[in-house]
């Protein structure tokens, strides 16, 4: 369009082509820009918009909800912040603006922000309950140890695994342990122990570090993966005074990588001596029940010894009552009070009617027999 020779422009032509040349920018396309947030508006659709600042300028900001979505703090007004993102024109108002795809606290006053607001919502879901956490098992057999497998840590777990319990299997599952991609490597180490399924426990960790070198143990992804293992796990991250997130998710939480290594791999010494602890209580459970069945059977036998002693004696006073009515029924005892017996060589004499004059009669007497003659007999009239 022209007038009086002149080229004139629509204001959205303008703004168009300012739009180009600021996105043909190579350092524009992508940069890092520290500054302090200002005006900050989450919005119900899920976007963020700032204002960053610093003493001598201010840039407006933008965050969309794809974005904003992955982060693991909430920004505030007046925090200091490391955005980074490109610059472009916002064509409606002809404001440029810094467009961010990443933001995170600036220092390590900012870290340490990052990860209180991270724990405090961890916390909240339930990820450090007490009653989630699994036992650790007395016995493992197998081992896994996710970590670097050039660290110092690797290399202090083996040893002590080593002297503790050589029989004792230890398998390690290398990852990142710091640096970009780290707590995603770290996770994917959880899941393929997991899905291997071998391993009787997991420990993950490194050793000791700065904030900064530790921080993969402070992202989200990493704390889902320690809390959906189906393996209960040992976190050993950096020094005694160093806390993660993954400790405060972990099943168990080891001071150092040494630590751990004690806590997971049972000492085969104390086995020994456990051994004979229970060889010393089955000993002596069976002294105690030989001696209960000793007294048992004591017992038995007295009691036996008495009512056998008791039934002789009855025995022995009916065989007594026998003996007197058979006594008094015994021909014997007629015998010694001067009775005897007539026998003919065909039985017993038990009438005068059964013999006659002439007949030879043996008489039986208690001490002796003596042959007769009958001379006579007599009848009872």
């Amino acid at each position: 369009m022209t007038a009086k020779g002149r080229q004139v422009f629509t204001v959205a032509q303008v703004n168009r082509y300012a739009k180009g040349l600021v996105e043909a920018d190579a350092i524009l396309a992508g940069l890092f820009v520290e500054g302090e947030l200002s005006n900050f508006n989450a919005h119900s659709s899920g976007h963020m918009y700032f204002t960053l600042k610093d003493a001598n300028a201010a840039i407006s900001g933008v965050m969309f909800k794809s974005h904003a979505g992955h982060l693991n703090f909430m920004p505030k007004s007046g925090m200091k912040v490391v955005a980074f993102g490109h610059i472009s024109l916002y064509e409606k108002t002809g404001q440029y603006q810094l467009y961010v795809e990443y933001l995170e606290p600036a220092g390590v006053g900012g870290l340490q922000l990052q990860f209180e607001q991270l724990k405090a919502k961890l916390e909240a879901q339930g990820l450090f309950s007490t009653t989630r956490k699994r036992p650790l098992p007395q016995f493992a057999r197998c081992v896994a140890v996710i970590t670097s497998p050039t660290g110092a840590a690797v290399q202090d777990i083996i040893r002590i695994a080593s002297e503790r319990n050589p029989a004792t299997k230890i398998v390690v599952a290398p990852a990142l342990v710091q640096g970009a991609g780290a707590a995603e490597d770290l996770a994917r180490a959880l899941a393929e122990v997991n899905a291997w399924g071998v391993a009787d426990v997991i420990i993950i960790g490194r050793g000791g570090g700065s904030i900064e070198d530790l921080w993969a143990f402070n992202e989200e992804v990493l704390a889902r993966a320690i809390a959906a293992s189906q393996i209960p796990v040992i976190s050993a991250v950096g020094h005694e005074t160093d806390f993660t997130i993954a400790d405060f998710v972990a099943d168990y939480r080891a001071p150092t990588p040494t630590a751990a290594a004690q806590t997971a791999v049972y000492d085969h010494s104390h086995m020994a001596k456990y051994i004979g602890q229970l060889q010393g209580q089955l000993g002596q459970a069976m002294d105690t029940n030989i001696a209960a069945r000793r007294d048992e059977i004591a017992a038995l036998f007295t009691g036996l010894t008495r009512q056998g002693g008791n039934r002789l004696r009855k025995e022995w006073q009916n065989l007594a009552h026998l003996e007197t009515l058979l006594e008094k029924v015994s021909p014997y005892a007629a015998f010694k009070r001067g009775y005897a017996l007539a026998k003919t060589p065909t039985g017993t004499i038990k009438s005068a009617k059964e013999i006659f004059q002439g007949d030879h009669v043996t008489l039986q007497f208690a001490d002796g027999t003596a042959k007769t003659e009958i001379k006579e007999v007599t009848h009872a009239p």
